[in-house]
């Protein structure tokens, strides 16, 4: 299986060069790449990473509060030449520290901690449910998980589309996405949710997907590019 990780560093040639690194390292998958803080807070609102490598240069007090706040710490990494933030960041508790330019090698004990640790990110329960019930028409009824194309809220319900049949259910948007599993599924708009495995193609504003057209949010445009090139 597959750890997917992010890198939040404020340089552009760091970044690169971290990417080119890790794409050496098999088991690891790239699924978000930042310059800014606010674009990894918003990314980690709909999405989630086994790995978060971070160079906390730039907002360095907001990306401390914001790790402490979200118990991100077994899950970041910080890569930076000060070593004032590898004090801080193992004061809050972050899973490791390593000096650039990294090291294969250190990067490799990183791992090795991340397997200790038992991520509950690495778990695959999630992932491995094949089904989920709901309640439709008064009746309870399992839909398989793979045969969902989208998800589109209606009020206080959500209307789940399958190729055989369409269920509404009492639900909000955020309560299903967490019954489903991310790795499969990503919210593109507020008002939908898309099996990532049926899109067809997209352009600037909308994803297709079985001839239907479903609106893509400004603020996932760049999410979801990261997430179809690394497919």
């Amino acid at each position: 299986m597959k750890l997917n990780y992010v890198i939040l560093d404020p340089y552009d040639t760091e970044r690169i060069r971290a990417r080119q690194r890790l794409n050496e390292v098999d088991g690891l998958n790239l699924t978000g790449e930042f310059s800014d803080f606010n674009e990894l807070k918003n990314f980690l609102q709909y999405e989630s990473a086994d790995i978060i490598l971070v160079d906390p240069s730039a907002d360095n007090e907001k990306i401390f509060s914001c790790i402490e706040r979200q118990k991100l710490q077994k899950k970041v990494i910080f890569t930076s030449k000060k070593a004032k933030h590898a004090v801080k960041g193992f004061e809050i508790g972050i899973l490791d520290f390593i000096p650039k330019p990294i090291s294969l090698s250190r990067f490799n004990i990183s791992l090795n901690r991340i397997e200790k640790e038992n991520l509950p990110s690495i778990n695959t329960n999630q992932n491995s449910k094949q089904s989920i019930e709901v309640k439709h028409n008064l009746k309870t009824e399992k839909i398989i998980l793979s045969s969902i194309k989208w998800i589109e809220a209606m009020g206080d319900y959500v209307k789940i589309v399958t190729p055989q049949k369409k269920y509404i259910v009492l639900s909000s948007m955020k309560k299903i996405q967490e019954r489903i599993p991310e790795k499969l599924f990503f919210r593109c708009h507020k008002s939908y949710i898309i099996n990532i495995e049926g899109v067809e193609n997209f352009s600037q504003t909308m994803i297709f997907l079985d001839k239907k057209s479903i609106p893509l949010s400004r603020s996932k445009k760049k999410i979801f590019q990261n997430l179809w090139a690394n497919r």
